[in-house]
């Protein structure tokens, strides 16, 4: 690739394009130009890196680069440790609706045979705790403090009668969730129609629910939408919201936006 070579290649080219056709500066291939003009820019632009110094790009401050940073180190540590509560609340609530392998949910598809839609019965066999409160490690927003978040999406792992398998989200009408996703009528494209009380929920597919690391005071506070969180009603099911408030407060806060 002539470009890798451009911060020497181009002092022989300028030189004998002017040896063979004695030519002055204006006579050059725009080509050799380029390349001359290519490494004067690259030149310049180390020399003021260099004047400035070394700059984080996560948090901003001078004399070390991200990857040496204190600051996302710890943040880092916060994130894992916000999702490791992520993991065990969204358990409690997986658990007392039955969500766990072995229940039985339902989804509405088209049928080519019966040239209509049909509800296909499906076998829960796991969770995907990869996609629960995904964290960004790269950015100071990426912390995944934000409740309602952990129950939207697909992550309910389940198997249709002819082997498929795909992803669900939680029915709309379960009372184990936040209140911005609950909804109390049943949706006619997919539900539970047999649950298994106090089953045990699979701990691999990136479960992170075994970090009780404490979150540094200096970060956020878990947040939830709406006027009832700020009447503190987090949870539609009354009964769980003492344990999810205890799972709360063992590593963080509930903190206003």
């Amino acid at each position: 690739d002539e470009r890798a070579y451009a911060s020497t290649a181009w002092i022989c080219r300028i030189n004998e394009a002017a040896k063979n056709q004695d030519a002055d500066e204006d006579e050059v291939s725009w080509r050799d130009r380029w390349l001359w003009e290519e490494c004067e820019e690259r030149k310049l632009a180390q020399a003021r890196k260099n004047a400035r110094g070394r700059q984080c790009g996560f948090c901003g401050e001078r004399g070390h680069n991200a990857r040496t940073c204190p600051a996302k180190k710890q943040h880092i540590k916060d994130c894992d440790a916000m999702r490791g509560l992520a993991h065990r609340v969204l358990a409690a609530c997986l658990k007392k609706a039955g969500i766990v392998p072995g229940a039985l949910m339902r989804v509405r598809e088209w049928s080519w045979k019966a040239n209509d839609y049909q509800q296909v019965m499906c076998m829960v066999t796991g969770i995907d705790w990869d996609r629960v409160a995904e964290a960004g490690h790269d950015t100071k927003g990426g912390l995944p403090r934000q409740l309602d978040q952990w129950f939207k999406g697909p992550m309910i792992k389940v198997r249709k009668p002819n082997g498929d398998e795909t992803l669900m989200r939680i029915p709309q009408n379960i009372q184990q969730q936040s209140f911005y996703r609950y909804y109390e009528e049943e949706d006619a494209g997919w539900g539970l129609l047999s649950g298994v009380p106090g089953g045990n929920l699979n701990k691999d597919n990136g479960w992170m629910g075994d970090n009780e690391t404490l979150i540094s005071p200096e970060a956020s506070g878990i947040y939830l939408y709406g006027a009832r969180a700020e009447r503190g009603e987090r949870i539609v099911d009354t009964d769980l919201q003492p344990e999810i408030d205890r799972l709360v407060n063992q590593v963080s806060r509930y903190q206003d936006y």
